[in-house]
């Protein structure tokens, strides 16, 4: 490929910066100080497939979500509570609350959730323990 010229690029890293000189560089180039930024991929967002039961264990649901928002946001719909409910969701298997999203993310698809009212204490068999309905003295740990 004789007659083809390359174009001399120097490669930076973010937030480095070059005095450009023509003569050392390229007639692309321009004595103007170059700045190169970071550009980041928009990475995809992916939704992945949750199967979330209400506080009863009455209805389950399958729901696909991006996000623990978007998840809490959907089963309220899908599940009928009501608008305006405080809510948390916990592994329906051991009732570890998850309300973190880096954590939400490390789940496998097809987790068992529970929606449980703010005031709801998860239980391992039967609908949640709400606090109105258990005495203090009655709670083990």
């Amino acid at each position: 490929m004789s007659g083809v010229t390359r174009t001399y690029r120097p490669v930076l890293s973010r937030g480095q910066t070059i005095d450009v000189d023509c003569h050392s560089c390229c007639s692309q180039c321009s004595d103007d100080l170059v700045t190169v930024l970071e550009m980041v991929a928009k990475q995809e967002v992916v939704k992945r497939p949750f199967k979330v039961t209400d506080r009863l264990r009455q209805i389950r649901k399958g729901i696909v979500a991006k996000s623990l928002k978007d998840l809490i946001r959907k089963a309220l719909d899908k599940l009928n509570y009501a608008d305006g409910c405080e809510v948390y969701l916990v592994l329906e298997e051991d009732g570890t609350e998850v309300d973190d999203e880096e954590y939400f993310q490390s789940l496998p698809d097809n987790t068992r959730l529970m929606l449980l009212l703010d005031q709801d204490i998860w239980s391992p068999v039967g609908p949640a323990y709400s606090l109105q309905d258990v005495g203090f003295d009655e709670i083990q740990v």
